[in-house]
């Protein structure tokens, strides 16, 4: 099994505690090997992951970021930084055929084999549908067509280097000025949307899915193309469970509500990062306000009116 991680150093923290999440609940696995693209990560940073992996008998294989992704157009270095584009350059790493991409923001807390065993023949990747559609209109993709979050990828490796993914993706940034809508995701979405394997939504429980589906699993079924048991089960029982600041704020942050922030917190308190404090950092106005919209006047209505502001595409 691979997996694979792609950040700089102010994501080791959250990168740490995942790779010690998904250990813990898969040490039935024979091998796992960790690929950790490494954007200027220092030799000690890269020390402690590599300790890590050595307590639980698993393999860190280190890849410089500029080594795979050396013709990345410049793209948007706020919020998001290139390090989520990675995930496009995999075909790159020699001897790779199939990788589960995780963003350092999630923590696993089951089984990833039945995830890994996804039969991807003739797709890009295997991906979890997501109520975030923002760009759609601006990346050319019908409102209709369902939409993918990329924090959470299992990459046919093999069939992205068979067609060529680089230099579609390549392509579709320049068009963009190096900024397309959503960045990675929009442009993954762009290119590999119709050719995809759609995976249940426990292996990638993002704040936005996870906060509709507790407060309207109604909202969520009509939004997402999913028989709604999974999705009430997937918001009860999650594997993947991906941090998205969302409604929720992250769990490394004071003010999280996050219902399962304990799974960070505990991998956190068995981490080399056990006694490192929390942040101050809390969600901004608008994102509050929006939270307590969507409950006092329900969803449905919030969309409306989102619709008539131009909000939606």
């Amino acid at each position: 099994m691979n997996i694979a991680y792609s950040c700089d150093n102010a994501y080791i923290e959250q990168t740490g505690i995942s790779l010690i999440s998904v250990f813990e609940n898969n040490k039935d696995e024979k091998e796992i090997v960790v690929y950790l693209i490494s954007k200027g990560i220092t030799k000690e940073n890269i020390e402690i992951l590599d300790s890590i992996c050595k307590s639980y008998n698993r393999s860190l294989i280190v890849v410089k970021f500029e080594d795979i992704c050396f013709d990345l157009p410049p793209c948007s270095v706020g919020r998001h930084l290139e390090t989520i584009y990675a995930k496009v350059f995999f075909s790159r790493i020699e001897g790779l055929d199939k990788v589960l991409y995780l963003d350092s923001d999630v923590v696993v807390v089951g089984k990833l084999k039945p995830l890994w065993e996804n039969d991807l023949s003739e797709k890009y990747m295997g991906v979890v549908e997501t109520t975030y559609t923002k760009g759609k209109k601006a990346l050319g993709i019908p409102r209709s067509t369902p939409f993918f979050n990329d924090g959470v990828v299992l990459v046919n490796v093999d069939y992205c280097r068979e067609n060529n993914l680089i230099s579609k993706v390549i392509e579709q940034v320049n068009a963009f000025g190096g900024n397309p809508p959503v960045l990675s995701e929009g442009v993954l979405n762009k290119i590999c949307g119709q050719n995809v394997k759609y995976i249940s939504l426990r292996y990638n429980l993002i704040s936005g899915n996870l906060y509709f589906g507790l407060y309207d699993y109604d909202y969520l079924f009509e939004q997402l193309h999913y028989e709604k048991e999974d999705l009430i089960d997937s918001c009860e029982n999650p594997v993947i469970v991906h941090y998205i600041a969302g409604f929720y704020n992250r769990p490394w942050c004071k003010k999280c509500t996050h219902p399962f922030k304990e799974f960070y917190l505990y991998y956190k308190s068995i981490s080399p990062w056990k006694d490192s404090p929390l942040q101050d950092k809390d969600l901004s106005f608008k994102i509050k306000v929006a939270g307590l919209a969507y409950k006092v006047f329900g969803c449905r209505f919030i969309d409306k009116i989102r619709d008539i502001l131009g909000l939606l595409d």
